[in-house]
């Protein structure tokens, strides 16, 4: 389940930050900045690093299964639709 708590700002970060790196180089400096974050945003709470490199493949595809499964959402979140009245009338003929 996404994180109910998630803000307007953290879903922009996640789709024009961690979206277009996902699938990128995969190091430990990625895994700091993008991944580690992205996981802790999408879920409400704390993640852990992984330990190891051998470990960042796993944690990678994790965290891209995660946000392919709740873009949607998070697309709402960080860009809600606003609903306009339609104008009541008759259209005007030339």
């Amino acid at each position: 389940m996404l994180n109910p708590e998630l803000t307007k700002e953290d879903a922009i970060w996640l789709i024009e930050e961690y979206g277009p790196r996902q699938n990128g180089r995969i190091n430990g400096d990625t895994m700091d900045t993008y991944f580690v974050p992205a996981r802790s945003l999408m879920q409400g709470k704390k993640s852990d690093r992984p330990g190891c490199a051998c470990q960042f493949k796993s944690y990678v595809m994790m965290c891209k299964s995660m946000y392919g499964q709740y873009h949607d959402e998070i697309k709402a979140i960080a860009y809600p639709v606003v609903k306009t009245k339609a104008k009541r009338g008759r259209k005007k003929t030339v």
